[in-house]
């Protein structure tokens, strides 16, 4: 069944990135055709503009009335624009050009192998847009051949520059990402790795040392063997808590009063005795009913007491653990408190990520675990409610409360 589950999650993980992919392209394409539009506006504006220019010169040729400068006319409406002109005769001769090469357009003569190669620039330009005829009361005197302009011409590769960078920004930032994630977990590997140990290492130093124990004193051979059984249980249950670990294990209805109870006993045997005391108390105002996996939950609480214990230095300490209801009875509050240290603000925002640490020997698994376990398995919330250097910390879990 959980294989199952766990193959509907990742073939929903794939199918989002997929879609994040063909989202990605979609926006790519609509960016890439509403860019080459505004583009497109551009040129043919300037088209526009340039033909304007060209009535205005005709006009101006053509009104015998008007007392004009025909040289300002030709030199400032005509070859004034930035675009590439080449100026042919009625029979496609040209006859001369600007803005196409700075050594052609001072030429006032065009030999041949100028002529040649304006020629075959001037089939290329009229690929680009239409020549303009130049009259004289009615009659053709010739045809301007224009391209575009270089302005345009470094707009129209704008949307190309633009996706390149966006597509690079994008890779380093996968690839980026890629080596956070790779990094975390690597640091969630090491720290299962170690956690496993230190969860197996104990109760099987204990069945050792019982085995030592019996082998000298064989006839207290039954008291021990309750006290190995005690210890294969605990194994057993060790096993059970990482086996769960990365599936979706089961959840029922039951009160959470008595796990809290059955971690903070399991804690009491093994309270630091030297240079100081530490005492586990609990406050339970409500009776709370939610949906747990009794084993996960409370090695949630089991990792919230050992952190209250490390963060307990050097001075008599206390950690208390209280469950208290919501004002509409929905959620329950667990919380617990202790008079360590405290935590800094600069590293509030980071107790939760795999592999942080503030313990010299620490390999900073023990919250992010818990928070994994609560929040994606009992869809709850694990935070810290409170904390102050040298005063403590309040971790706090809140769930659902399923009412009787």
């Amino acid at each position: 069944m959980d294989t199952n589950k766990n193959k509907v999650v990742y073939q929903h993980k794939g199918n989002f990135k997929g879609f994040l992919f063909i989202m990605g392209l979609i926006l790519i394409g609509v960016f890439l055709l509403y860019t080459q539009h505004l583009v497109n506006l551009l040129e043919e504006k300037s088209r526009e503009y340039l033909r304007f220019r060209i009535r205005v010169f005709e006009e101006s040729i053509n009104n015998p009335a008007m007392d004009q400068d025909f040289g300002f006319f030709f030199t400032e409406v005509i070859q004034g624009t930035d675009y590439p002109i080449i100026y042919t005769d009625t029979l496609m001769v040209p006859q001369f050009c600007k803005n196409v090469d700075p050594e052609l357009d001072t030429l006032r003569v065009l030999p041949i192998p100028v002529l040649d190669e304006l020629s075959r620039q001037v089939q290329a330009l009229d690929n680009e847009n239409q020549p303009i005829p130049i009259k004289f009361q009615g009659m053709k005197l010739g045809y301007y051949h224009y391209g575009i302009s270089p302005i345009i011409k470094r707009l129209r590769w704008l949307p190309y520059i633009e996706i390149a960078a966006s597509i690079l920004f994008v890779l380093i930032g996968y690839i980026g990402f890629s080596q956070i994630k790779r990094s975390e977990q690597r640091n969630i590997w090491v720290g299962l790795s170690k956690e496993t140990a230190h969860q197996l290492g104990t109760p099987i130093s204990s069945i050792n040392g019982w085995i030592e124990i019996l082998k000298e004193e064989p006839h207290k051979l039954n008291s021990i063997l309750t006290e190995i059984e005690l210890d294969i249980k605990r194994l057993t249950k060790v096993a059970s808590r990482f086996s769960q670990i990365g599936s979706m294990p089961s959840v029922k209805l039951i009160p959470v009063l008595p796990i809290l109870h059955h971690a903070v006993v399991y804690y009491h045997k093994r309270l630091p005795k030297l240079n100081k005391k530490v005492f586990i108390k609990e406050n339970y105002r409500s009776e709370a009913m939610v949906n747990l996996n009794s084993e996960l939950f409370e090695w949630v609480i089991e990792n919230l007491i050992k952190n209250a214990l490390d963060a307990i230095e050097g001075k008599d300490g206390e950690i208390l653990l209280s469950v208290t209801l919501s004002s509409d009875l929905k959620l329950v509050h667990i919380d617990v408190q202790d008079n360590g240290k405290g935590i800094n603000l600069r590293d509030k925002q980071n107790v939760f990520k795999p592999g942080f640490s503030t313990k010299t020997r620490g390999w900073g698994l023990g919250l992010s675990l818990a928070k994994r376990i609560v929040e994606d398995y009992h869809h709850g919330k694990l935070f810290i409610k409170d904390t102050r250097l040298g005063e403590g910390t309040t971790f706090r879990i809140t769930l659902k409360n399923v009412l009787p």
